[in-house]
């Protein structure tokens, strides 16, 4: 595997172990929007810091006139994840289990989409994922 490959997957995996014990550890006092508010406000001044790193030949000006709707239902969605994987812990989930079972589970939910909507086979070895996939949820579960 190349590093242009590895390098961003560890990048979103370190981000994601990180985001996930910060939001264990938030204090059951702590007020979760707010909390999470600071955190978007953080997340948004960082992107635009990254903004020259990942676009350099762009201005913020230009790049910000070609950005499709996506965006506004992706702010939406990753919104949702935020709130959902804050309150699942509120409500007990453990750490060590709770990123995994929501991966998975978003898994499942996406394999139907990539077959029927972006032609992606259905193989064997896939269903044979999908088959360890439940195990494992089942077993997480218990």
């Amino acid at each position: 595997m190349t590093a242009a490959k590895l390098l961003p997957f560890l990048l979103a995996s370190g981000g994601l172990a990180i985001l996930h014990f910060l939001l264990k550890i938030v204090p059951a006092g702590a007020n979760s929007g707010a909390t999470l508010v600071v955190a978007y406000i953080v997340a948004s001044l960082a992107c635009l810091a990254a903004f020259p790193f990942l676009t350099p030949d762009t201005s913020l000006k230009a790049g910000m006139g070609t950005v499709p709707w996506h965006a506004y239902a992706m702010g939406a969605a990753i919104a949702c994840c935020e709130i959902g994987v804050l309150l699942s812990y509120r409500a007990g989930w453990p750490v060590g289990s709770t990123g995994v079972s929501i991966s998975a589970t978003m898994t499942l939910i996406l394999l139907p989409v990539g077959v029927i909507v972006f032609g992606e086979a259905l193989t064997l070895t896939r269903v044979g994922g999908i088959a360890m996939t439940l195990g494992g949820l089942y077993l997480l579960a218990r």
